[in-house]
């Protein structure tokens, strides 16, 4: 049997806020909100374009923690 291999999704916080079609076609998952994909579109749940609620544009690379409106996946620290 191969053995399988742990791919971490991502070496940084997602926005929960982060939206993309490919989370909602069988086998989508965070991964798909790690990496920005050329061909994907992005938007966001607070404003459902492709704008955030800071008026800057969306993308993996783009919702960061030092975004004000960036709300990570899990919810946040209380620490």
């Amino acid at each position: 049997m191969a053995e399988e291999k742990s791919i971490p999704i991502s070496t940084h916080s997602i926005c929960q806020n982060l939206r993309t079609k490919a989370l909602y076609i069988p086998g989508g998952n965070l991964q798909n909100l790690a990496e920005t994909n050329p061909f994907s579109d992005y938007w966001c749940n607070c404003t459902m374009t492709g704008v955030g609620p800071d008026d800057r544009f969306v993308s993996p690379e783009g919702c960061k923690t030092t975004r004000s409106c960036f709300d990570p996946v899990g919810g946040k620290s209380l620490v």
